[in-house]
């Protein structure tokens, strides 16, 4: 039975469907396939800093115990110094792993939540196998699949301008857990499709699915799933999950439709005169 955190009811946000325990291993396999330029751990609340690079997962304080709540109101006063020492907008991720006394003081000064995403997961099969749904895609290096996902229009215009590409590439080479860099190409040899997946203890994480915008609605996101389970199952995976925001419905769509559900929520906080 999953342990429901309290402050997640109280901030009228779905109880978790997975264990608390599980939440904190899949944040903690956030952190291994997205490793920020720069952290700073202050007990169980980990500052993640990556100046430059436009995504909030590497530039964001995160916490993993809800029992962490110890002078929350100094500590929170200590690592937005931090951040504006970096030049970096303040976030906080909250997860049903933040401390209630975190959240309500954050209610308190009034800040705002943004950014709702969901954790989606599914078992993967022992013998889930390349089939030819997803025979087409391609491992490629880490420096070929940068060009792809810059060539495809990446998930977002902001995530393909040449110094995000710079950010990205150098958080990626910094991975330690087996990172799988996949690749379909149309019939000229254009990238159609890109994904990346990070292998890391029984978890499969699968970030940064594009497809570029000529290619859509012809079932290539599908393939790169199927392509990033088969990879994780032969690296003995036991479970793939992902994060989906809560407007792209599209997504949610294909997701469900590949047996994954939703187990747990996230979104990020920020004081009203963030950047």
């Amino acid at each position: 039975m999953a342990i429901i955190a309290p402050e997640a009811e109280r901030s009228g946000i779905a109880a978790p469907a997975v264990p608390l325990s599980r939440v904190r291993t899949i944040e903690e396999a956030n952190l291994n396939g997205f490793p920020s330029d720069r952290q700073l751990i202050d007990g169980q609340w980990f500052l993640r800093l990556s100046p430059g690079n436009p995504a909030r997962r590497v530039n964001s304080l995160n916490v993993f115990d809800p029992a962490d709540d110890v002078d929350c109101a100094a500590r929170l006063a200590a690592a937005r110094t931090v951040f504006a020492r970096a030049g970096v907008a303040f976030h906080l991720r909250w997860t049903p792993l933040v401390p209630q006394a975190l959240t309500g003081h954050v209610d308190a000064l009034g800040w705002l939540r943004i950014g709702e995403t969901g954790v989606w997961s599914r078992p993967i099969d022992a013998d889930e196998v390349m089939s030819g749904e997803s025979a087409g895609v391609e491992r490629v290096t880490l420096a070929d699949w940068l060009a792809a996902f810059g060539a495809t229009g990446g998930t977002r215009p902001e995530a393909v301008t040449p110094l995000a590409l710079s950010r990205l590439g150098a958080s990626l080479e910094r991975v330690a857990a087996d990172l799988i860099c996949l690749v379909a190409r149309s019939a000229d040899g254009a990238p159609a499709a890109v994904a990346v997946a990070v292998a890391d203890r029984d978890l499969l994480g699968i970030y940064d699915l594009a497809v570029a915008p000529s290619c859509r609605r012809s079932g290539l996101g599908r393939q790169m799933v199927r392509a990033c389970l088969a990879h994780g199952a032969a690296a003995g995976c036991r479970e793939a999950w992902l994060q989906v925001t809560a407007e792209n419905a599209s997504a949610r769509a294909l997701y469900r439709g590949l047996g994954f559900s939703e187990a747990y929520r996230y979104h990020y906080r920020a004081p009203p005169d963030a950047d």
